[in-house]
């Protein structure tokens, strides 16, 4: 189930980097169904990862031990970018690509923390893609939609980033069946 759901979210997330596809889709289905059918396809993949993970013991490299006493802040950061993201923001608007920053930042620390050979494919995975994401946005040089940056939306994302990340901290083990530590 774990490479299924793997298969099934990065695949529908290579999509776009594929124009032809991407507008073919889009052209028969509809803005709207289209963007309903990426996300409950990407929503299933998910769910494969989430409900399919088990962490195998032989782990890869050692544990970076340090991690956790930043983990708070790095998440925080992470969680800044990713919700900066969906709205009209000076970070957005500086640094281009926050969602993938986002995930990449996540990521990597993931990686710090969890050296086991599952979690190196699902959080190297992640890794991958964003940059690879970046990567090819930067070289398609395509035209972003002008909007004027607001630093009331800057603020939003960092209140909501710090709810999240107080959510995420305190429940993590609930939302992903592994237990921080």
């Amino acid at each position: 189930m774990f490479a299924t759901g793997l298969i099934i979210f990065f695949g529908i997330h290579l999509v776009p980097f594929f124009p032809k596809t991407k507008n073919a889709l889009h052209s028969r289905l509809g803005e709207n169904p289209y963007m309903g059918t990426f996300s409950f396809i990407s929503l299933i993949g998910l769910l494969m990862i989430i409900f399919g993970y088990e962490r195998a013991m032989d782990n890869l490299y050692p544990i970076y031990s340090h991690a956790y006493a930043y983990s708070e802040y790095v998440m925080f950061f992470s969680l800044t970018f990713l919700v900066a993201a969906y709205l009209p923001t000076h970070l957005k608007k500086i640094t281009k690509h926050p969602m993938s920053i986002g995930i990449g930042i996540w990521a990597l620390f993931h990686l710090a923390v969890n050296p086991d050979i599952i979690s190196v494919i699902l959080f190297g995975a992640f890794l991958a893609y964003s940059v690879l994401d970046i990567l090819v946005s930067e070289l398609k040089k395509e035209e972003k939609k002008l909007y004027e940056a607001k630093i009331l939306y800057d603020v939003l994302s960092v209140v909501v980033a710090v709810l999240i990340t107080t959510l995420a901290y305190n429940y993590h083990e609930y939302l992903s069946g592994v237990p921080l530590g």
